[in-house]
């Protein structure tokens, strides 16, 4: 228990050291996200635009992302969320903050390499949900 207090302390002190990244505003189809997504990538190697979408679709995604990376999503408040993987033994997190248009990852000493690939989860995950509701 006190570990996992450890763990979501760290990542509360490292989310509130970190900057957020800009996105610009108005993309309603893919191509468009599809644009936003590679200029969020040069800003801010994990932000994610989501446009308008709801906290809620946003959070479903992540987890469905999550799952399939074999990492574990927590909840932490209605827009944040802990996801954490053990990696070389240690069990690593990082707190993924849903914003007005986008989401962001701490790096928290995670791995590029799996930011990268939990981030290109999510975008898919997402892109999935507006289809279907089409």
């Amino acid at each position: 228990m006190k570990k996992a207090l450890s763990v979501v302390v760290a990542s509360v002190a490292t989310l509130a050291l970190l900057t957020g990244c800009s996105a610009t505003t108005g993309a309603s189809s893919d191509s468009e996200m599809s644009a936003h997504l590679d200029v969020d990538a040069s800003i801010c190697k994990t932000a994610i635009y989501i446009g308008n979408r709801s906290n809620k679709k946003v959070i479903k995604a992540i987890e469905s992302a999550g799952e399939k990376n074999e990492w574990k999503i927590t909840h932490f408040k209605a827009n944040a969320v802990i996801a954490e993987k053990v990696i070389d033994g240690k069990t690593l997190s990082t707190t993924i903050e849903i914003a007005k248009e986008h989401i962001n990852c701490s790096k928290n000493g995670m791995p590029q390499n799996e930011l990268d690939t939990l981030r290109t989860s999510i975008v898919e995950e997402i892109k999935k949900g507006d289809m279907k509701q089409h």
